[in-house]
């Protein structure tokens, strides 16, 4: 085992050196919008991110679920191009291009070969600037919201995730969720409307990585986004305020399995506890076959299928969360025994070969996320959007480097509290208390 421990470090750190340093920077259009470029001509190949803040939880109530079907009817038609011509003509150009919808945000990903550069950003410009929204696809897009309306009662993450959020921040637009109302009001004046108050050059972010430089860089910017609106109303939820931990919550549903979710409060990625957060959590629960969770849950005692925890952090909120799925029959003793894990934790921490090990392999496998301009793309993209500083990806390593077994061991105290947690089980739990369920 030691022997296999030595050899991933070594290849950790060949792969390291090879990907020593992410040259990001910082470039402005003529047009005045700003930009992060990562520039490389290995591959003839260009993968663009943006990315607007308001998402989900900028939703009026009437209109919940508005900013998903919105974003998806993006590329169902735009300009002169009904949602057939235009998925024919993505095809023909080789490129992707794609909406997505958060509950902070909204973001669009384009990713072409060099060649089709140009064409390709006309396309994203089209389908930002003149989106058909035509009847047809809206009404084949609300049969399959209706749908999933109907399945989603019998979906365990769903309940689940939804009693958590009812149950921690009952108040807050995070616990909404779409209905049949809101179904309903899905209308194309609406969906008009939901865009031009999201798509503002105000709040915009974009990455950029691949064969492209700065020059060119700046004129597509300003060819695909010039034309966006410069500015936008506020509209900001406020934050969170999460309710005291409910020990046990039961959702009862026909199925020889139980999920267990569970959650306490959890901290923000500007934290100055954030780094020790991530090595304290590689160690407890986020290591899979490495952590203590998996080892004491699954290994020793063969209750869980698999477990693991992380940070959830929502621009409104923040928690610690974790997951497992096990037999009906064997719910209660993996709370039991996860509970009494989380307490060790919060009690005694780590050891100092624990924090070793979590460094080694975090620092090691991070260059994995770096061996392809889609996988930089993502992960600059995700500092540009959590507001890091521009060149935070080349410190990263250094920072989890010095992270201190009593950095770990403070975040335990703070965090890991088992009284902070609250469970929700899904399923059909034997063993537990009735009066534990609701």
């Amino acid at each position: 085992m030691k022997a296999a421990l030595i050899a991933i470090a070594a290849f950790f750190a060949l792969i390291t050196q090879a990907f020593a340093q992410v040259p990001v920077q910082a470039i402005r259009s003529p047009g005045g919008i700003d930009a992060w470029l990562v520039s490389d001509s290995t591959v003839p190949m260009i993968v663009l991110h943006a990315y607007w803040q308001g998402g989900s939880a900028t939703e009026p109530s009437s209109n919940v679920g508005i900013t998903g079907v919105m974003t998806d009817m993006l590329t169902e038609g735009a300009g002169d191009l009904d949602a057939n011509a235009f998925k024919e003509r993505l095809q023909d150009l080789n490129m992707s291009l794609g909406f997505s919808s958060g509950w902070d945000g909204v973001g669009m990903s384009l990713v072409t070969l060099t060649e089709n550069r140009d064409a390709a950003f006309e396309m994203a410009r089209v389908a930002l600037m003149q989106p058909r929204f035509d009847a047809a696809p809206l009404e084949r897009i609300k049969r399959q919201i209706t749908i999933g309306l109907r399945t989603r009662e019998s979906n365990a993450g769903y309940i689940a995730n939804l009693a958590l959020d009812q149950a921690l921040i009952p108040d807050h637009p995070y616990a909404r969720r779409i209905n049949a109302e809101n179904v309903a009001a899905l209308t194309r004046p609406a969906l008009l409307a939901r865009r031009a108050a999201l798509f503002t050059r105000s709040g915009l972010m974009l990455t950029i990585v691949g064969d492209i430089d700065a020059e060119t860089a700046g004129r597509l910017i300003d060819s695909t986004f010039g034309s966006l609106p410069l500015t936008r109303p506020a509209s900001e939820p406020p934050l969170a305020e999460i309710r005291p931990a409910t020990p046990l919550i039961v959702r009862a549903l026909p199925q020889p399995q139980s999920l267990v979710l569970f959650a306490a409060p959890g901290i923000q990625d500007e934290d100055p506890d954030w780094t020790a957060l991530v090595v304290a959590n590689y160690i407890i629960g986020g290591g899979g076959f490495s952590s203590r969770l998996m080892d004491q849950v699954r290994e020793q005692r063969g209750l869980v299928y698999g477990i693991s925890t992380g940070p959830s952090v929502r621009d409104y909120s923040a928690f610690i969360r974790g997951s497992a799925q096990t037999e009906n029959g064997d719910v209660r003793q993996a709370i039991e025994v996860i509970r009494a894990e989380l307490a060790r934790f919060h009690a005694e921490g780590a050891t100092q070969a624990e924090v070793d090990d979590a460094i080694t392999y975090l620092t090691g496998s991070f260059a994995l996320d770096l061996d392809s301009n889609s996988k930089i793309a993502g992960v600059v993209h995700g500092y540009h959007t959590g507001g890091r500083d521009i060149d935070y990806i080349n410190g990263r390593n250094d920072r989890i480097r010095a992270v201190t077994r009593d950095d770990v061991n403070r975040v335990a105290r703070r965090l890991f509290d088992p009284n902070a947690f609250t469970f929700v089980v899904v399923g059909q739990p034997e063993g537990l208390e009735p009066a534990a369920a609701r």
